[in-house]
């Protein structure tokens, strides 16, 4: 957990393997995840300078750009990563393509590219996570109850995960099992937003 220590050690490994692209790509990835998108994105793109074919930077670099805002030049990386057909982690890019679309209202193509991550790798629970989000939010709340379900290895100690399944239930008319989620959302995650809505809607259900 002590990402600035090792941002340091890893400064100090990447200035004395200036040729080494992997050590870039990880540089870049400790910096996304401290915040550091400018250095982030200087590490992604010096990985790929150096060793095109290391895809995993190419699909870092796209979920950096989608998170900057840049969504056609992420959709432009993580379209490349899946030209890959040598990439171990396909499912990764059909994820990042799938939450892309979905910031878009793109729906039915995020579904597809969901779908796709979890055919590719059937426990990749972030996957499932995500689909069952963009099938809720398509209206498609049975396959979303089922698809949260499916994630819950990954998620079940997450409140918000709870408040969403809870709500699916409800506007599946299931309130005996949307309580439920209700009530962990609630132990999970004391003082939330998700706790509060969750018991908002426990009132409602007699």
């Amino acid at each position: 957990g002590r990402v600035n220590d090792a941002l340091d050690i890893l400064e100090k490994a990447a200035a004395s393997q200036p040729g080494n692209a992997a050590l870039r790509n990880y540089y870049g990835q400790l910096c996304f995840l401290a915040g550091r998108n400018a250095e982030a994105e200087q590490g992604f793109t010096r990985a790929l300078e150096l060793d095109p074919r290391l895809t995993d930077a190419r699909n870092n670099l796209g979920a950096l750009y989608d998170v900057t805002g840049r969504k056609d030049l992420a959709e432009q990386q993580f379209l490349k990563v899946l030209e890959d057909f040598a990439y171990a982690s396909p499912e990764k890019a059909h994820l990042n393509l799938g939450i892309l679309y979905l910031s878009q209202g793109r729906q039915d193509e995020a579904i597809t590219h969901l779908r796709q991550a979890v055919e590719i790798n059937p426990k990749f629970w972030r996957g499932h996570f995500e689909l069952a989000s963009a099938l809720d939010k398509a209206g498609r709340f049975d396959e979303a109850a089922r698809e949260y379900e499916v994630a819950s290895p990954d998620y079940k100690g997450n409140g918000e995960y709870h408040y969403r399944i809870g709500l699916a239930y409800m506007k599946l008319d299931q309130p005996s099992k949307a309580r439920e989620h209700f009530i962990r959302c609630e132990e999970l995650s004391p003082g939330s937003e998700s706790a509060s809505r969750a018991y908002d809607l426990l009132k409602m259900i007699p």
